[in-house]
């Protein structure tokens, strides 16, 4: 073996080596919180602390539900990240499929006003969306949750950019055979450029999940309250109660997981697509 084959040996398995390590750091506090959610509660608050459950109970998940909704909660999140993620989807594929394959007037000026939006912390803004919301009459209610976030600049970036790599002979093609733009959108646009589209589902989802302000401020009725804000709740109800807050805690990240587990592929594709981005 050549000495540039072994260095290269030693430098995969020195990488190799410390991804393990920093994996198993971000890891191990999540597989704690889970396993500790099957712990009494004297277990939990027990020195020096145990890893795996030495006695193991499903007592802490039946406390949980009987005292606060938190199947309603699951049922809030679910709908507020699915219609957001499901809206922005749509809108960004089709914002960046007009800026990428279309001339008009000021539309740099539009693009970049639209942009915009992603420069601005959303501290600056939430006031006044929260005024515009209330004064429409949409507090308490599932739009205020998801009509303020159905555009995601960064979704109509990323689809502008992937977008613009699709060469234009198909579309002309497609136009000289009589097709519509809407068939050329929905037949030739979106299923080229489904990895892009995967990654802005993603990222969109994984955003609004573990929203916290924004339902703070337009929700005042628990029952509409998502899982963030129940957990939130839980801490001010229970505050001494750990075997409560890890169950609860547990139940908020546990469809982060199976989803990252199920669309784990789609998820590497979808950061790929976007660490790839040309400016």
């Amino acid at each position: 073996m050549s000495s540039k084959r072994k260095n290269e040996i030693t430098e995969q398995t020195k990488s190799h080596t410390i991804a393990i390590i920093v994996s198993l750091i971000m890891i191990i506090p999540f597989f704690w919180m889970i396993l500790s959610s099957f712990k009494p509660g004297t277990e939990i608050v027990k020195m020096p602390p145990t890893f795996f459950p030495q006695t193991f109970t499903l007592k802490n998940y039946q406390t949980l539900f009987e005292r606060l909704p938190f199947g309603r909660y699951f049922l809030n999140s679910i709908i507020v990240s699915g219609g957001i993620t499901i809206i922005s989807m749509f809108s960004s594929s089709m914002l960046g499929y007009v800026f990428a394959k279309f001339n008009f007037k000021f539309k740099n000026f539009f693009f970049f006003l639209l942009m915009s939006g992603f420069m601005i912390p959303f501290a600056t803004l939430v006031i006044p969306m929260y005024l515009l919301t209330a004064k429409i009459g949409l507090t308490n209610n599932y739009l205020g949750l998801i009509l303020p976030f159905c555009l995601s600049p960064f979704g109509m970036f990323l689809m502008k950019q992937f977008m613009e790599d699709i060469p234009n002979d198909y579309i002309e093609a497609a136009r000289l055979d009589g097709a519509s733009e809407l068939w050329i959108y929905s037949r030739i646009i979106l299923p080229l450029t489904s990895a892009a589209l995967g990654g802005v589902a993603i990222y969109n989802f994984l955003m609004t999940w573990n929203q916290l302000w924004w339902p703070l401020m337009v929700t005042s009725q628990p029952a509409m309250r998502t899982l963030p804000l129940g957990v939130a709740a839980l801490a001010q109800q229970q505050g001494k109660r750990y075997d409560l807050l890890i169950t609860g805690a547990s139940v908020s990240v546990l469809p982060i997981i199976v989803l990252f587990a199920i669309a784990q592929k789609q998820i590497v594709k979808g950061l790929s697509v976007s660490s790839g981005l040309k400016m």
